[in-house]
């Protein structure tokens, strides 16, 4: 038998037409997740632990997962202030390490406007450290809108000029748009597929269930213990463009550094291979590497479209 979106009946455990309007808004992404892999293994799972409860506890948990960036540049402490100054209580921590496909995956519906190039520095730049996955609880719940799409509003997008103060993204102050520091699921939808992606099914297993055993309590402390284990296997870097390159100049000369500095400040941006031929990276500090990086090498290419429609808060609060 082949699922169909909106059939009320469970086919292989697939939410039913009244679960996938508590999960996602934008049709395409309903019917693009009900062939989804991840998504499919993901949801199997949390039916197995929370069972009729899951849409009523997915809808009041936001997921925020750190990038490598933001463990190096110590963005973890300011994360959590931010967190808690806006009504979000940390309830599961656990950490794990992006693979050169998990990466791919998370993001397979918004890299396709990715450079070769930039897709190059990714896997370079996300296999470096590992990250963390918060589900934090909302106690400051809008009606009709889920914790996680009001997290991910809150969050701020990629543009900085699109930016306001409040957001998240602006409080931690990035370098640049592509070191960015946070991603926020966007649906409940998406809180079950990337868990899936993040994490092996057993470890999955153990998450759901810690997090059902502590649903309702306030384990910001929890939290705070794993970023301390995390940030001492991981030693700080200023994510600064100056000083990295002030710190790469001796190893790869002077002029391939005066280059560098002309491409990151007018352009045109170069790709990873000629990168790779102006900075030894056997010799280099790899965040040195990764920070110029993010400023001279190609990142995106025009395409028509996306490959799904964008998730707004007011498309969940209208229906």
């Amino acid at each position: 038998m082949i699922w169909t979106p909106g059939r009320e009946d469970r086919v292989d455990g697939m939410p039913t037409a009244g679960e996938w309007r508590r999960l996602s808004v934008v049709p395409e992404k309903r019917e693009v997740f009900g062939c989804d892999l991840y998504f499919r293994e993901g949801w199997a799972d949390v039916l197995s632990v929370f069972g009729g409860d899951a849409t009523g506890v997915l809808d009041g948990l936001a997921m925020l997962v750190v990038k490598p960036d933001a463990v190096a540049g110590r963005r973890l402490g300011p994360i959590m202030e931010y967190l808690a100054d806006n009504g979000f209580v940390p309830v599961a921590t656990t950490r794990f390490g992006y693979t050169r496909h998990s990466m791919r995956e998370v993001w397979r519906y918004d890299w396709h406007i990715y450079t070769v190039d930039r897709l190059q520095l990714c896997t370079f730049w996300y296999l470096t450290n590992d990250v963390l996955v918060f589900l934090a609880r909302d106690v400051r719940p809008v009606p009709g809108l889920p914790a996680t799409v009001r997290l991910c509003d809150l969050k701020g997008v990629g543009d900085p000029a699109r930016r306001q103060p409040h957001h998240l993204r602006t409080k931690l102050n990035p370098p640049n748009r592509m070191l960015n520091f946070v991603h926020v699921g966007d649906e409940p939808a998406d809180i079950v597929r990337e868990l899936a992606i993040f994490l092996d099914r057993p470890e999955r297993l153990r998450f759901l269930e810690d997090l059902r055993a502590h649903l309702g309590e306030d384990r910001t402390a929890q939290a705070r213990a794993e970023i301390a284990a995390l940030e001492a296997d991981c030693p700080a870097h200023d994510l600064d463009l100056a000083a990295a390159l002030s710190r790469l100049a001796p190893l790869a000369g002077e002029a391939a550094a005066a280059r560098l500095r002309d491409v990151a400040a007018s352009g045109p941006r170069i790709s990873w291979d000629e990168l790779a031929e102006l900075v030894p990276f056997e010799k280099a500090d790899r965040w040195d590497v990764i920070v110029t990086a993010s400023f001279v090498v190609h990142d995106e290419r025009p395409v028509p479209h996306a490959l799904l429609p964008p998730v707004s808060p007011e498309a969940w609060t209208a229906r």
